[in-house]
């Protein structure tokens, strides 16, 4: 073996194991990848970062900003609007949303999508009396289901369009992958339908059918007597003075009533505070400020929000800055002007010091603050909301805007007219200069791990194959394929690509597996098309462990799920699109085409 592929085997095997184990995050391992081909000599310097210039790239940022366009201009939550209104069963509702979830993802980020639909979900199951955990994994599913179907619907199906491109074969257009892919995507809806009851297990949700986590059991008024040492300090003093997790939410003074008092307020002897806090921090505050209780009993909730304040239900994102940090080292009450008053994981309330837990993804947050600029704080901290939202100022004529760019860009990428990463970035060009996306959230919109990591790991991809590695690893398919049908060939190759895409990111595996699907297709004298495919639904369907994709994250903690939950459904539900995918590949994209 050729030392330079000596070199790149060892990488790709040092990339996948930390892929797996999540010491570092993605996108920061492909970059180390890449560095250490480039320092090796392996990849020539020209070659290094001209994975940044790749269409895929290119299309990927497009489509991002596209799609957070249509989101921002209303298309979405008006599809979820009416789904809320037109499903009444739970069945019903289930196959509405799993169903409307998959339209919406074929167009749009499945992020952006799940972000929408997630929220009217979890008030479907409220009406309804249905476990929420019933309709959270089948809605994230269906936007891996349908993804598949369309070019811009999945990152692999949008990398393995440019690597076909690239050899020489034109790109696969728009609506290729729509054969194969709407086949897969109704007969895994289908199966959800009938039969994930079943298999999903039913679990608590954070909230239960208490409104705001119980918070009124964690509400208390006390008196601030004369001669308390914070008597005539700030809430901000008080705050910083005691060591113990509380947050003060409200504040009255004679006949004024004030909700989340801001932190410069000054209190005066005989005011009275409303207090979160648990027993044990509780009792903390009050003999720390010498408080004096001021009842016999807990606040209600009415207390958390006013005509200027309001509280909000969120989960953090995978990519959220809020991730290993806690709220009270963020400072949020102090740089965000917003309270912490509660956190669930994997649908339980965290007891005591919350403020200090360091805080994960798919932790649910409970934040009190300003009504006019709560969303955009959410927004900063990378979190969604769990909350049904009103209607984003969608009017007629933005939502027709959006949905005639969005028309032409896809009509001049399935007719050709123009390149596909040309037609996208246009696209959202055009969005963006009909003011249809903020430009302070134009950035905002990509999802730049993402990017880099595609820009990283395609450069990596083209050394496996430069170096004859993935001739290599293509004849080791060679010779287990000789022993096979032909269908077992395509059911292999699309085997071993839905292994890979639950251990590492679904987009660099893709980019790893397009070359070896190639090499295989040469080594056997077939056409790539069918492996390539192959290569692209498998890719496209991490659904058996919840680090397989951000959407398995993201609905992990607002359905209450454990990390053993998801094969019981993904894993039948992979088998199901496997057994579909394999024929229908064969028919549509033959081995021996004629």
């Amino acid at each position: 073996m050729p030392p330079a592929q000596m070199i790149v085997f060892a990488v790709i095997g040092a990339t996948l194991v930390l892929f797996l184990t999540n010491i570092i995050r993605y996108d920061l391992v492909a970059v180390a990848a890449l560095m250490v081909l480039a320092i090796t000599h392996v990849l020539k310097p020209d070659a290094v970062f001209a994975g940044f210039a790749n269409p895929a790239v290119i299309t990927v940022a497009s489509v991002l900003i596209m799609g957070h366009a249509m989101w921002q201009s209303g298309v979405v939550d008006l599809l979820a609007k009416w789904l809320g209104r037109a499903a009444k069963t739970p069945s019903g509702q289930l196959v509405a949303l799993t169903g409307s979830e998959a339209v919406s993802s074929a167009l749009i980020n499945d992020t952006g999508s799940i972000g929408v639909f997630m929220p009217v979900a979890i008030q479907l199951a409220r009406r309804s009396g249905t476990s929420v955990s019933r309709f959270l994994m089948p809605l994230g599913f269906s936007a891996f289901l349908g993804g598949m179907t369309t070019l811009i619907g999945t990152s692999p199906n949008i990398i393995i369009a440019a690597y076909r491109g690239q050899l020489g074969h034109g790109g696969f257009t728009m609506f290729s992958f729509t054969p194969v892919g709407a086949g897969v995507a109704v007969a895994g809806l289908v199966f959800m339908a009938a039969f994930s009851r079943f298999l999903v297990p039913e679990r608590q949700s954070a909230k239960g059918q208490d409104e705001h986590y119980g918070m009124a059991k964690y509400l208390t008024e006390a008196e601030i007597p004369q001669g308390s040492p914070f008597d005539g300090r700030t809430i901000g003093e008080l705050e910083e003075g005691i060591d113990a997790s509380f947050a003060i939410i409200g504040l009255v003074h004679g006949a004024d009533r004030r909700v989340a008092p801001r932190r410069y307020h000054r209190m005066q002897g005989g005011d009275h505070l409303v207090i979160e806090a648990d027993a044990d921090n509780l009792t903390i505050v009050l003999d720390t400020a010498k408080l004096t209780l001021a009842s016999d009993k807990d606040i209600g909730d009415d207390f958390l929000k006013s005509n200027d304040i309001d509280i909000i239900e969120c989960v953090i994102q995978p990519e959220s800055r809020l991730i290993g940090k806690s709220a009270a080292s963020l400072g949020l009450r102090k740089w965000y002007g917003v309270n912490l008053l509660a956190v669930a994981r994997q649908g339980e309330r965290i007891k005591g010091r919350h403020s200090a837990i360091p805080l994960q993804a798919s932790d649910i947050l409970l934040l009190q603050g300003d009504a006019e600029t709560l969303d955009e704080v959410m927004t900063q901290l990378g979190c969604l909301p769990l909350a049904e939202r009103a209607i984003r100022v969608g009017k007629p004529a933005r939502i027709a805007t959006a949905l005639g760019i969005f028309a032409v860009a896809i009509t001049l990428a399935a007719t050709r007219a123009l390149p596909s990463d040309v037609a996208f970035a246009s696209g959202a060009l055009a969005m963006v200069l009909a003011r249809l996306i903020p430009t302070r959230a134009l950035y905002d919109a990509v999802e730049w791990p993402v990017i880099v990591l595609l820009g990283a790991i395609i450069p990596v991809g083209q050394a496996l194959q430069q170096t004859g590695g993935a001739k290599t690893i293509a004849a080791l398919f060679i010779d287990l394929a000789h022993h096979l049908p032909s269908f077992g060939v395509v059911a292999l190759m699309l085997l071993v690509t839905m292994i890979l895409s639950n251990v590492i990111n679904h987009a660099a595996t893709a980019v790893l597996m397009a070359p070896v699907a190639v090499g295989v297709a040469h080594g056997l004298h077939v056409g790539i098309d069918p492996l390539l495919m192959a290569v692209a639904v498998g890719a496209a369907l991490p659904m058996v462990v919840p680090t397989g994709h951000q959407c398995n994250i993201l609905v992990m903690g607002p359905g209450g799920y454990r990390a053993g939950d998801y094969w019981r459904l993904g894993l039948p539900l992979s088998v199901v699109c496997l057994v579909v995918a394999v024929p229908l590949i064969m028919l549509v994209w033959p081995l021996h085409p004629g």
